[in-house]
């Protein structure tokens, strides 16, 4: 009898230990705040599961998934070691070295840039009742458009066909151009990546004057933003909008101070750790600090649940994402 009480006492202790421990559990963490509200509508789990990676980045969108994703370098069809006039009309205007060796490696596996259909070729013109939008990804370093698996700037991808789906269902028609941060294969990969973007859009925005471009980039990406915002500046600024990820020159192939003057510029960023953006102090830039946001670990770090953002993973915060989509939707003028 003595035994069974014991038992029966040891029971009661555990069942009231554990409610206790649950009690202060759930309420640990409960005066943190938030920079940027979680949206209520879409309250994050405690423990989320992973979302399943695409195969590619192209089969990531929602709509300008019929296009081709090819490696920049290869389109040297002179074999002349540059990117210039002499490999087509279209690259009048480049000269872009490449080295030898390195250019045009397995393109059927690695992609560095990808220009989509527009979403609706009909409305994708300037007789539309709201003007068309070509939207433009740059994503962080070490990313390959034909394999995503490492996980990093997906959620600028998210971000991207939120973007799609949203201005389709406001009648906008898009256009989706994505990139990453460096020209595989060029002698400075992350300035002739910023080279050639600031050519594809320019002939985009001069082919079609009512077009209005979003550029979004994370890491190493949003400097691409800033520098093909600032090139491209006094002629469109009043037709481009510029959102920028924890944006860092660390490992870029040089120090990239560009900044656009009249291009409106929304800058998102953490200071939890070393790698991180900052504060940008001019009149065009709408500064977001989203430190206190959380996300999921990211897959190179071993993933799990949900941490205060870190540089790889601020772009996959779900406030911070709606935050950008938000501002980029009330830019174009419309409200899905």
């Amino acid at each position: 009898m003595r035994f069974a009480s014991a038992l029966v006492l040891l029971a009661v202790a555990t069942v009231a230990a554990a409610v206790l421990y649950l009690v202060f559990a759930n309420g640990a963490g409960s005066s943190q705040s938030a920079t940027i509200p979680l949206p209520t509508h879409t309250p994050s789990p405690a423990q989320p599961t992973a979302t399943p990676l695409p195969a590619t980045w192209i089969e990531g969108l929602a709509t300008s998934r019929g296009g081709v994703p090819i490696q920049i370098s290869c389109l040297d069809r002179d074999h002349d070691g540059r990117l210039n006039a002499g490999d087509g009309s279209a690259l009048a205007g480049l000269d872009i070295p490449l080295v030898a060796g390195e250019a045009c490696i397995d393109p059927a596996h690695r992609s560095d840039f990808y220009a989509g259909p527009p979403s609706d070729a009909a409305g994708y013109s300037c007789a539309a009742r709201v003007p068309p939008v070509l939207i433009v990804s740059a994503a962080s370093a070490g990313s390959n458009l034909l394999d995503p698996s490492g996980g990093e700037s997906m959620g600028l991808l998210d971000i991207v066909r939120t973007l799609q789906q949203r201005l389709g269902a406001a009648g906008v028609a898009t256009d989706t151009v994505l990139a990453t941060s460096a020209l595989f294969g060029a002698d400075l990969p992350q300035t002739r990546m910023e080279q050639w973007l600031g050519h594809e859009v320019a002939l985009r925005l001069e082919a079609m004057p009512c077009l209005r471009a979003v550029l979004l980039g994370h890491s190493h990406g949003a400097v691409t933003v800033t520098s093909v915002t600032a090139a491209l500046d006094m002629r469109f600024g009043a037709r481009m909008y510029g959102v920028i990820i924890d944006r860092t020159t660390a490992l870029y192939d040089r120090n990239a101070t560009e900044m656009p003057l009249r291009t409106p510029i929304l800058n998102v960023y953490q200071l939890n750790e070393g790698w991180h953006g900052s504060g940008i102090g001019r009149p065009n830039v709408t500064n977001v600090d989203a430190s206190t946001e959380r996300a999921p670990v990211a897959p190179s770090d071993g993933g799990g649940g949900l941490a205060l953002v870190s540089h790889k993973t601020l772009d996959d915060a779900a406030a911070a994402q709606r935050t950008i989509e938000d501002a980029v939707v009330a830019w174009v003028g419309v409200h899905p």
